[in-house]
């Protein structure tokens, strides 16, 4: 990465870098089946069932992003 870049980065607040990561995560992403495991879609689809049979454990996105990076 680039110096000038990586030094811009640095100085976002964690609001900005949210607004950063959303942007780019599209791009950095798989988006296709093929791109993900077997075991892992067997683990997504499991957690998937456990969710739906017992919600009251979940969290929403924004209470997770709160609590891991203090963005609102």
């Amino acid at each position: 990465m680039k110096a000038a870049l990586e030094k811009e980065l640095s100085a976002l607040t964690l609001e900005e870098m949210n607004e950063v990561f959303t942007y780019l995560a599209p791009f950095v992403t798989p988006v296709d089946d093929d791109a993900v495991s077997n075991e892992l879609m067997a683990e997504l689809e499991q957690r998937l069932v456990s969710h739906r049979s017992d919600p009251t454990g979940s969290i929403t996105f924004e209470q997770f992003k709160n609590r891991e990076f203090g963005i609102l």
